[in-house]
């Protein structure tokens, strides 16, 4: 990884853990939902008011908290290779074309005769394909146990350790009779909850987030979820867009 890479890693598990933060204890972020949490409130509320990032990014974990710990990792609904995610490389490419196409709109602009007061707006919409949640799961167990692993030769064994688990790709969808019903939530995945039962040892608490919601689970509680949760969900992934939008204004 390069240092460029790397810098940019951390920024993104630090912008994630404060978009958590803010919302779950400051209530801010009106188009950010939690949608799942059966953690007692002032447990999680102590630990993320408390966490503090290591000053070490060459080492595990990524987050401090009084008594406890937090690693941040990404997961992804799309095809990943050994460059990354599908969707993470392709949406790169977009905003790198995107900025070319709105640098040569700026030289344009400011090439033309002048009109004071104009005021011109350009969008480009990218769309991104190619989600499933086999892929999710197949990315979401290849990166869990790489920090589990990294849990495992760590000194923070016996201490509280939490995982902050980002999808960096479009949300999944529940569908029923072949309508959509819901958006995906891993607190009623039997399927990946069992998986979490049986290999997050050491692990106490999950925090999932995916685009503009979030779940708390509680692992201590993790047998009476699997308990309640379906089988066999018909899950699948969306086409997502992402839209960049340019101003340009003749003063």
């Amino acid at each position: 990884m390069t240092m460029n890479n790397n810098n940019n890693l951390r920024q993104n598990e630090l912008l994630c853990l404060n978009k958590i933060r803010n919302n779950y204890i400051f209530s801010r972020g009106m188009n950010f939902n939690k949608v799942f949490d059966n953690c007692d409130y002032f447990v999680m509320k102590s630990m993320l008011n408390s966490a503090r990032q290591n000053d070490n990014h060459d080492i595990f974990p990524d987050f401090f908290f009084d008594g406890g710990i937090i690693e941040h990792f990404e997961v992804t609904a799309s095809k990943e290779s050994n460059d990354g995610s599908k969707y993470k490389v392709d949406d790169a490419r977009f905003r790198r074309e995107n900025e070319k196409y709105f640098d040569q709109l700026d030289k344009e602009f400011k090439e033309s005769p002048p009109n004071p007061g104009t005021v011109k707006t350009e969008s480009v919409i990218n769309t991104h394909e190619g989600f499933s949640y086999e892929y999710f799961v197949k990315s979401f167990k290849r990166n869990a146990e790489r920090h589990l692993a990294s849990l495992s030769k760590s000194e923070f064994l016996n201490q509280v350790v939490v995982f902050l688990i980002e999808q960096q790709s479009a949300a999944l969808s529940i569908y029923s009779n072949n309508k959509f019903d819901r958006f995906y939530k891993l607190s009623e995945d039997k399927n990946l909850l069992s998986y979490i039962k049986e290999t997050f040892s050491g692990v106490n608490y999950i925090i999932f987030n995916v685009t503009n919601s979030y779940e708390i689970i509680d692992l201590s509680k993790i047998d009476s979820m699997i308990a309640v949760a379906k089988e066999n969900l018909d899950i699948r992934g969306e086409r997502q867009k992402n839209v960049t939008l340019k101003f340009l204004i003749d003063l």
